[in-house]
């Protein structure tokens, strides 16, 4: 006890440090927080004789302060436009819009560039750059000053090399294993991406925590089975992290990776006589001094905290487990109890992020967990085989290929786990959104934990403090649940965000998809709740919030046909489509009417452009297969060239108008008949005629909305629906319609009838 009472006052002092040193770096203080620190240091050297500790905490937290506010305004740089200078030192992988996050060393610091370009690793590169929040943004593509070296070509090769070995397993394990080896996600696609955030193992599928601590801590264990001391051990793992940062990219994730890994291989490789609050404190304060911009990053913010759990929690439960259950071997203990703390420590900030909490987490945590371990070693086995190999040693890039594929092969076992566990009931129920979300999570977390400390110190209120807990979960769940749309729906206008995706249904599990909003995710939940078995899909235009999200349809689904515009057929987004999906293709234009199994559908727009291969094209029939290989027409993406479908099913008539405009809505409205269902165009943009909202008449109107930064949808479009049901999919979720049109949504949104 007198020991622990010596390291306490420390380690609360440098707490303390790190949580101020998060509060500044949020709040991003410019150069006038220098002003402040020739204060705290004369206070604190003022009251090191009376106070000692509150002196040492100032003076250490005005010395990092200061190196925080400098590494802040290199990394924000001035507001105008200025000329960033310095080595690509890492990069993220291209997002939607094509464009990547840079990390760039330069003579200041390290900064961060959002760039439409990714210059290779190592590369001296120049761009022209502005402020853009807490980084810079570039307009335009990095000029590349000096090629990388031969060090960081070797990088280059290394990390190409290992995707090649993986990759030649055949399976989905070989697209995992370089992410989780050295934070190459490109071979991973949407469903494997999907499947691991729905059962929480994204921090998995790249390089976290975890990874870069077996390597950290298999290196300083293999250096102590050699019979070397504490501090050799430490050191040799932490400079087998560092070499392993270099190969993995220095962008801040792998850096806090890099970090909290440090902290667990300090804790558990030097033994006894050192706090894990010290070392959990200085590394948050060393990772926030240098590198601020972590602050505001989540994955931080997550491994913050389960590193904490692992190192707070899970001793004191091993503990108490290993006396009651003897028989049972520690190392099962722990792969059962370390997923579960961590997942359980993680879940307020996980449904801040995503609403959303599932039931099969924790089992798909603790069935990947004995996996990950055996795939990292024999990945950074296979990465060293083949890194020698590549400077020459004989025979070694053959040998580099036999732990690849067992890695992958454990890599296999993972994505099989997240697979089949993201595709059982529960596997993510709704759950309230933030703030309110967040509180309830943390509060449930509180008296769980409260509840399980009772049963382990063995009172009896443990039992009902638990109970409570799980039917005060099962209730907030249960309230905030999406309702599924009945048997008998007709259409179902999807929740996929700030897009448009529609469903028809043609009986028997079969039916027809109106494009499919820009996240794959989205669209396949959709198919699920309406229970669509096979389809054909109609893309109305290729604008991504339309189209991108295309591979969520085929996901255990089978597409027959792909029916667009024949002013589009013969498009490369056509062509990439069909070369994905196998579909076949059906070109339609204005004034064709199709029969798709009791669905009478008439295509109104647009009309075919005078082109000899579209004269050639209207003597064929409307449901003819047509070879994309065959330049058809322009593939020039325009919201005027939208498929607007009238369709009759049953009784109940609807439109889904695509993104057409003001001048395309007139002309249609000068002979459209009138429908029940009305989809608003371009998700209630305020281009529109109202005319043609007047001329459709319909008895209820739909707007497919989600968040954006455009206005949808306007007021105007809202009004010129008239006096009937209007439903907005980003409030009402899925809206589902029936005959008569009568209608359900999966969650209540009365307030948004007019």
């Amino acid at each position: 006890m007198r020991g622990a009472a010596k390291v306490w006052p420390g380690s609360f002092r440098l707490l303390i440090c790190a949580l101020s040193l998060w509060i500044t770096a949020l709040a991003a203080p410019g150069p006038w927080a220098l002003f402040t620190v020739p204060p705290l240091v004369c206070l604190g050297f003022l009251c090191l004789r009376r106070h000692h500790h509150l002196g040492v905490l100032l003076i250490v937290f005005a010395c990092l302060l200061t190196v925080q506010t400098t590494m802040l305004g290199s990394a924000r740089g001035p507001d105008e436009a200025t000329e960033v200078e310095g080595i690509a030192v890492g990069h993220s992988q291209p997002g939607d819009s094509g464009w990547s996050r840079l990390t760039v060393l330069t003579s200041t610091g390290i900064t961060e560039v959002l760039s439409p370009s990714a210059p290779p690793d190592g590369a001296h590169v120049s761009l022209r750059t502005e402020a853009l929040d807490d980084i810079r943004i570039s307009n335009d593509d990095a000029r590349i000053i000096r090629a990388p070296n031969g060090v960081w070509k070797w990088r280059a090769d290394l990390r190409l090399q290992l995707r090649h070995d993986s990759l030649a397993s055949g399976h989905s394990g070989g697209a995992l294993l370089p992410g989780l080896v050295v934070g190459d996600t490109e071979p991973q696609d949407a469903r494997m991406e999907d499947d691991m955030r729905v059962v929480s193992l994204t921090h998995i599928s790249a390089v976290s925590g975890s990874n870069v601590t077996i390597v950290s801590l298999g290196a300083g264990l293999l250096a102590g089975l050699c019979r070397a001391g504490p501090r050799t051990r430490v050191g040799v793992g932490v400079l087998t992290c560092v070499g392993y940062v270099f190969i993995v990219g220095f962008e801040p994730s792998a850096i806090r990776a890099a970090g909290m890994a440090i902290a667990v291989a300090l804790v558990f490789l030097r033994g006894g006589g050192i706090s894990p609050v010290a070392v959990m404190s200085s590394t948050v304060c060393i990772l926030l001094s240098f590198v601020p911009v972590l602050a505001t990053s989540v994955g931080f913010v997550l491994s913050v905290v389960s590193t904490a759990a692992i190192l707070f929690v899970v001793p004191i439960i091993l503990r108490r487990l290993s006396l009651h259950l003897s028989m049972v071997p520690t190392i099962v203990i722990s792969a059962l109890i370390v997923p579960l703390v961590a997942q359980l420590a993680c879940t307020p900030v996980l449904v801040a992020i995503d609403p959303r909490i599932g039931l099969w987490s924790v089992a798909a945590n603790a069935l990947a967990a004995p996996a990950v371990l055996p795939a990292t070693v024999l990945g950074f086995v296979s990465m060293v085989c083949g890194g020698l190999g590549l400077l020459g040693v004989p025979g070694l890039l053959w040998c580099a290929q036999v732990p690849a594929w067992l890695g992958s092969l454990c890599a296999w076992w993972i994505v099989g786990v997240a697979r089949i566990c993201a595709g059982l009931p529960g596997a993510a129920l709704d759950w309230p959104k933030p703030p309110v979300g967040t509180l309830a999570a943390l509060g449930l977390l509180i008296l769980l934990a409260a509840g399980l400390w009772m049963l382990v110190r063995r009172k009896l209120w443990g039992i009902p403090t638990v109970v409570v807990c799980i039917c005060l979960t099962a209730l907030i769940i249960v309230v905030g649940r999406t309702k599924p749309p009945a048997d008998d729906w007709l259409v179902m206008i999807c929740d996929v965000g700030q897009g448009s995706a529609t469903v028809i249904n043609l009986g028997e599990g079969a039916g027809l998809v109106v494009d499919t909003g820009k996240d794959p995710k989205p669209v396949d939940v959709c198919l699920d709740e309406g229970g669509i078995e096979d389809f054909d899909l109609v893309i109305s235009h290729f604008d991504a919030d339309h189209s991108a999200g295309y591979a969520g349809t085929t996901w255990s689904r089978i597409l027959h046909r792909l029916w667009v515009s024949s002013n589009v057929s013969g498009g490369a987004e056509v062509r990439g489509l069909v070369a994905d999906t196998g579909a076949k293709v059906v070109p339609t234009t204005r004034g064709r009417s199709l029969d798709a199994d009791g669905a009478r559908i008439e295509v109104l727009w647009p009309p075919a452009r005078e082109t000899a291969e579209t004269d050639r094209g209207e003597e064929a029939d409307g449901n003819e297969e047509t070879d994309v290989g065959e330049e058809t027409v322009g593939t020039e993406v325009r919201n005027e060239d939208s498929l607007v479908l009238r369709v009759e099913l049953e009784g109940l008539s609807f439109l889904v108008p695509g993104d057409i405009g003001e001048d395309e809505q007139f002309i249609l409205a000068q002979s459209l008949e009138p429908v029940d269902l009305l989809i608003a165009p371009h998700h209630g943009s305020s281009d529109l005629a109202e005319d043609f909202f007047t001329a459709a008449g319909a008895r209820l109107g739909v707007i497919s909305v989600g968040e954006n930064s455009y206005g949808h949808p306007t007021p105007r479009a809202q009004r010129a629906f008239g006096p009937v049901p209007v439903l907005r999919t980003d409030r009402c979720g899925t809206v589902a319609v029936y005959a008569h049109a009568k209608y359900s949504t999966a969650r209540d949104c009365h307030g948004d009838e007019q």
